[in-house]
C-alpha cells in the first residue's frame, strides 16, 4: 500500500511545466499547418490572456472574440498547439454522470445532480454540432454512436443499476437514455446495435448515446478558422510557457492599472487585463494554492491493430470497461477500474486506454515517458475482451501518455479565483480545470460559460453549481484531505 505521506507529497507536488519533449501521441504523429505558430515578437497590452490550447482554451477564445467585438486575446501553449490532454486522450465524446448519479445526488442534492447530467450530455450534443458547423465530420472522422459501458463484476453492475434507476426515478423523462443489457445481450451485442461481435467476461453492460472524434484535428482546424476571421485580435503563441504571474498594484501607472497582470513567460513579458488558466493538470504550477485541491494523473493510450481479427465496429459502438480498482501488494500497482476503447472506421485500428500503474507512475505531470509494463498491460488485456486470448498477429501501432487533471471530489472547476486561492491582488484570474479524465463531456461548455461569466453574464441555469468554487465547496469538498481520501478509497 502507498504510504499516505507518500501519496501526499505527490498530490500536493509542483507540477511544473509542461515537459518539453513528451511521448509523441498518436493523434498529433501529422502535425497540423499551425503546429508551431507564434508571432514574430510577443504581444503585449491584451485584454485577455488564456493560458493553454485544448478544447477548454479554444471554447473560451472562440467565445470572448465572439461576444465581445473588440476584445484582443492572445492564446499561450508552453508546446506545440493542442499538444496538452486533448491531444493525447482517448478520443471519446462520452458522459459519466449516470453512473455519479447517486453519489451526486447524496453529495450534492437532487437538483444539482440533474444539472450535471444535463449539463455533460449537452455538452457532447454541442461538440458534435461544433464539428459540423466547421465541416470537420469526414477530417475528424466523428462518429455519432452508441457506447456499451460494460461491466466486469456484478457488484459493478448493481451499483450502476440502482443510480440510473434513482436518475429515471429523480427524473423520469430521462427514462430511455440509458439502455440496460445482461451479460447474454453484452456477449450477442449485435441484437441490440446492429453489430457482429460482443464482448466476452461481462456481468452486464449498458448502452447510451456518444460519440468519437479525431480531438487534434478538431481543435487545430477551428483555431486556424478563428486566426482567419479575427486576424486582428487573436493571436496564438505556441512554444511560449508562462513561467509566472504577477499582478501590479493599479496605482503605480494608468497603463499597469489597465493591464494589471505581467504574465512572464520564456519569450518575455506579456500585460494583459484578465488571465485565463486552461491548464487542468499543470494548474498548480502557476497556482500553487491549488496544489493537492487538483493534481495531474498520468494515462496511458495504445493504438492497437487488430489486422481483422474482429470485424470494424468504429461506426456503431464505442466501449468502457468497469471493474472494482485493484492492488497488487507485490507489483505495488493499482489498477484504477476503468478501461476506454475506441475503432477507426477506417482503417479498424483500436485507441485503447486504462490505467495499471504504481502511484508515482501515475500521479505526475510528466508526460515524457510511458511505462512499458502499462503499455503491455493494454495489449494483454484488449484483445481478451474480444474473446481472442491469443494476439500473436495484433500490431502495436503507437503508444503514449498524457495529463488529465484529478480534482478531490470529482468534479470540474469553472469560476473567478479569488486573491485567497492565487495568492495575488486582483479579481481577473479565472480557471476551467479538473475534468477528472472526462473533459470531452465538460470542456466545451465550461469554456464557453467561463467566457460569459468573464463577460459578465449569468450562467447559472446551466452552469452545475457545484462546478464553481464557492467557500461551501472550498471548505467541505475541495480540499486536500479529500484528494487524499478519493485515492485512499482504491486501495
Amino acid at each position: 500500500m502507498a504510504p499516505n505521506d507518500s501519496v501526499l507529497s505527490l498530490v500536493t507536488a509542483d507540477p511544473g511545466l509542461p515537459r518539453p519533449n513528451p511521448t509523441q501521441s498518436y493523434w498529433q504523429h501529422i502535425p497540423h499547418a499551425l503546429a508551431n505558430v507564434q508571432s514574430s515578437k510577443l504581444p503585449t497590452d491584451r485584454d485577455f490572456a488564456i493560458i493553454g490550447s485544448g478544447i477548454t482554451g479554444l471554447s473560451v477564445a472562440k467565445t470572448l472574440l465572439e461576444r465581445h467585438p473588440t476584445a484582443t486575446v492572445t492564446v499561450l501553449e508552453a508546446r506545440a498547439l493542442c499538444s496538452g490532454a486533448t491531444g493525447r486522450n482517448g478520443g471519446q465524446m462520452a458522459a459519466n454522470a449516470g453512473e455519479q448519479y447517486m453519489n451526486l445526488a447524496q453529495t450534492h442534492g437532487v437538483e444539482t445532480a440533474g444539472k450535471v447530467v444535463d449539463f455533460t450530455f449537452r455538452n457532447l450534443e454541442k461538440m458534435q454540432e461544433l464539428i459540423e458547423e466547421y465541416g470537420a465530420v469526414e477530417f475528424s472522422e466523428m462518429q455519432r454512436l452508441r457506447k456499451l459501458r460494460v461491466f466486469l463484476t456484478q457488484g459493478k453492475f448493481e451499483d450502476f443499476k440502482k443510480s440510473i434507476t434513482r436518475l429515471e426515478t429523480d427524473y423520469p423523462s430521462r427514462k430511455g437514455l440509458y439502455t440496460i443489457l445482461d451479460a447474454d445481450a453484452v456477449l450477442k451485442a449485435s441484437l441490440v446495435v446492429h453489430v457482429e461481435y460482443g464482448i466476452h467476461g461481462a456481468s452486464g453492460g449498458a448502452l447510451l448515446p456518444a460519440g468519437t472524434v479525431w480531438p487534434y484535428r478538431l481543435v487545430t482546424k477551428i483555431f486556424a478558422a478563428l486566426l482567419k476571421k479575427y486576424p486582428g485580435r487573436l493571436t496564438i503563441e505556441t512554444h511560449t510557457p508562462v513561467e509566472s504571474v504577477e499582478h501590479i498594484s493599479t496605482v503605480v501607472s494608468p497603463i499597469k492599472s489597465i493591464y494589471p497582470y505581467i504574465l512572464r513567460t520564456s519569450r518575455g513579458p506579456l500585460r494583459a487585463r484578465t488571465v485565463i488558466h486552461c491548464t487542468n493538470g499543470y494548474s498548480g504550477h502557476l497556482l500553487p494554492r491549488l496544489r493537492g485541491l487538483v493534481h495531474p494523473f498520468k494515462g496511458t493510450m495504445t493504438v492497437q491493430d487488430p489486422q481483422n481479427a474482429v470485424p470494424n465496429q468504429g461506426t456503431a459502438v464505442s466501449w468502457g470497461f468497469h471493474y472494482p480498482p485493484s492492488y497488487d501488494v507485490k507489483t505495488q500497482r493499482l489498477g484504477y477500474g476503468l478501461y476506454y476503447l475506441g475503432q477507426s472506421a477506417k482503417t479498424g485500428y483500436f485507441y485503447f486506454g486504462g490505467e495499471n500503474a504504481r502511484y508515482d507512475e501515475s500521479i505526475t505531470a510528466d508526460d515524457s515517458s510511458v511505462a512499458d509494463h502499462s503499455v503491455k498491460h493494454l495489449e494483454v488485456v484488449l484483445p481478451r475482451f474480444f474473446g481472442k486470448n491469443d494476439r500473436s498477429d495484433w500490431r502495436l501501432v503507437s503508444s503514449w501518455s498524457g495529463i488529465m487533471g484529478y480534482s478531490s471530489d470529482g468534479l470540474p472547476m469553472v469560476g473567478r479565483l479569488s486573491p485567497a486561492l492565487t495568492g495575488r491582488e486582483g479579481d481577473g484570474e479565472w480557471i476551467a480545470a479538473a475534468f477528472n479524465g472526462y473533459g470531452m463531456a465538460n470542456s466545451l461548455m465550461s469554456g464557453d460559460a467561463l467566457a460569459l461569466m468573464i463577460l459578465g453574464e449569468d450562467v447559472s441555469d446551466w452552469l452545475p453549481v457545484a462546478y464553481g468554487l464557492g467557500e461551501k465547496r472550498l471548505r467541505e469538498t475541495l480540499t486536500v484531505s479529500g484528494t487524499l481520501n478519493s485515492l485512499r478509497s482504491k486501495l
